[in-house]
């Protein structure tokens, strides 16, 4: 169970989160929604603890603030932005697989499943690679976890049709009982991987339900 309960977070004069509350359930899967400055990336961060904020959000009855290597230990990211990693590909990749207990072979076959070898690109400087082989590395970094929760933050915004197949088909074999929660601007990707949607404005949760009912709210997917 992931549970936000009054999260509010001030960015200087600009108020990106006020008193938000929900609680995701496990085998749910969830998009935050909403107009750019809406909030919903803050929101997202803040369950994976990149952003400090007033109020708890807790996953698993662990509070992410003050124990985050105990609430975060089942939790998979694949964030928006890479990051500018100087070490070659094989070195990130063995680390994290290191980290998450698995093999970089199994890292590797995800990768493949996505469209990418990274026997081709185990050399190269992370941050000297494609926006979109990056994007796929990442992907299957995550997915390759294994982890109960997967949060993902325009998780195909730079891949290709048919990485973006792929990855919908990996999400698809995740054990019911994972939870997803997905920032994205694609309605497509909304509709394809999740069943309920947030909806936020102006940093306050405006409405949350059935994702076909949100898609009605014309300001949903506004870019």
């Amino acid at each position: 169970m992931i549970r936000c309960e009054q999260v509010s977070k001030q960015f200087n004069a600009v108020r990106a989160l006020s008193d938000v509350s929900l609680q995701i359930a496990p085998g749910e899967r969830v998009a935050f929604v909403g107009a750019n400055g809406s909030g919903k990336t803050t929101l997202l961060r803040s369950i994976v603890g990149l952003v400090r904020v007033a109020g708890r959000v807790t996953i698993g009855g662990l509070d992410v603030a003050l124990v985050p290597e105990l609430a975060l230990a089942r939790v998979a990211y694949i964030p928006q932005i890479a990051p500018p990693l100087d070490a070659p590909v094989r070195e990130v990749v063995r680390a994290v697989a290191a980290l998450r207990g698995k093999t970089p072979d199994a890292v590797a076959t995800c990768a493949a499943r996505l469209g990418v070898d990274v026997g081709d690109v185990a050399a190269t400087r992370f941050r000297d690679l494609s926006g979109g082989t990056k994007q796929k590395i990442l992907a299957a970094l995550a997915l390759a976890a294994d982890a109960q929760i997967l949060v993902c933050d325009e998780p195909t915004a730079n891949l290709d049709a048919a990485a973006r197949k792929a990855f919908f088909a990996e999400v698809d074999q995740r054990p019911k009982d994972a939870i997803l929660v997905l920032c994205s601007h694609r309605i497509e990707e909304v509709r394809q991987l999740v069943d309920r949607a947030v909806l936020l404005r102006d940093g306050r949760l405006i409405s949350d339900g059935r994702v076909e009912d949100q898609m009605a709210v014309g300001e949903v997917l506004d870019a």
